[in-house]
């Protein structure tokens, strides 16, 4: 039977699988290198900097078959990153694009994703201070397919928020594709509302949405 636990190492390579299964289908479309540098965004740091807040959903028989990557404090998280982590991508072959390098989404997506690998503070959206302020932590969750729709995504975030609050922490945020109907409906069930300004210099008219994303945040 399945059941939520703490990370391990032994767990990297699945933990890995997951993410790219369950990637964003332009991430997937584009298979590799894209997939590959993506792992390094939205994956391996959490692993590497915060293995104590990132639960597994393990199938029973020792496989982990979903994930939550939980950060306390993203302040934190973004100095550990820039001390450790880019050094680490560095020792891997990594490099930030160079500066004639094009690196917008939509024309050169290996570069757009290694120019923000390499510069984690975006990551603390310094023009709205109310985020990190309010809601410091952030996660990231994805399961598979099989194990999906049966309640684990919202007991993942309920034991990250019981960690959260053993560390006195104020809220947290996470970040979803506007696309992602399904997220959409899934995140204010279980607590979530969405961060409580404009943040698209009005474009959309919407609270929480920047172009193709949606802000969601939940107190604790």
């Amino acid at each position: 039977m399945a059941f939520i636990r703490v990370y391990q190492e032994s767990d990297k390579d699945a933990m890995i699988h997951i993410f790219r299964d369950t990637a964003a289908p332009d991430l997937r479309d584009a298979g590799d290198p894209v997939l590959h540098y993506a792992s390094f965004l939205w994956c391996r740091p959490y692993l590497m900097l915060e293995p104590e807040t990132c639960f597994v959903l393990d199938d029973g028989n020792g496989v982990a078959v979903g994930y939550l990557l939980g950060v306390p404090d993203t302040a934190s998280f973004v100095q550990k990153y820039e001390e450790t982590y880019i050094p680490h991508m560095q020792s891997q072959g990594l490099e930030k694009p160079g500066p004639d390098e094009p690196t917008s989404w939509n024309e050169n997506l290996p570069n757009a994703l290694r120019e923000i690998m390499f510069n984690p503070r975006t990551m603390l959206h310094e023009q709205y201070p109310q985020l990190m302020e309010q809601w410091p932590a952030h996660i990231h969750i994805d399961i598979l397919t099989p194990f999906q729709k049966q309640g684990w995504g919202r007991r993942l975030i309920e034991q990250f928020c019981g960690a959260a609050k053993e560390r006195s922490v104020k809220g947290l945020h996470l970040l979803m594709a506007a696309a992602n109907e399904d997220a959409g409906r899934f995140y204010p069930r279980v607590g979530f509302s969405r961060f409580p300004y404009v943040i698209d210099n009005g474009v959309s008219g919407e609270e929480g949405r920047d172009s193709g994303t949606i802000w969601f945040v939940k107190s604790l």
